[in-house]
């Protein structure tokens, strides 16, 4: 293989053809690819942050909610039971007043019976007398 003036020429014009390759064509591209690289990584970082951002207020929110569906069970519980209590003391206080009227309805009966009894012996007592005579005069 012989090595010769064209061989030269041909490898320098290659290094100043690559080289100015290199400078207009290669460095260019390669800057823009870091550059779209950067803001893929910085977009897909910003992305990941706001995801979880988002998953912490997500969460933040379930766990208000979660603790204001817990208080609002507590009031209604604690609503139902005085409604139940109170609805217990008006439901006592009503059978005491019924009965305190039964027994009222009851020693007023009590009363009338032993009146009527006072008014109806003479009565009968009469009567009785009155039916013996007249059995007795036939």
């Amino acid at each position: 293989m012989e090595f010769n003036a064209t061989f030269l020429v041909t490898a320098i014009s290659f290094v100043i053809f690559t080289l100015i390759m290199n400078l207009i064509f290669y460095k260019p591209i390669y800057n823009i690819i870091n550059k779209r690289k950067n803001f893929i990584d910085n977009t897909n970082s910003l992305a990941e942050n706001a995801n979880s951002e988002a998953e912490n207020i997500l969460n933040s929110r379930e766990k208000e909610l979660s603790k204001s569906l817990d208080n609002s069970k507590k009031i209604v519980a604690e609503k139902t039971n005085e409604a139940n209590n109170r609805a217990s003391e008006i439901i006592k206080n009503a059978k005491q007043q019924a009965a305190d009227k039964v027994v009222e309805a009851k020693n007023k009966l009590q009363e009338d019976k032993n009146r009527l009894d006072k008014n109806i012996v003479p009565e009968i007592e009469n009567l009785a007398d009155l039916i013996t005579s007249k059995v007795m005069e036939n």
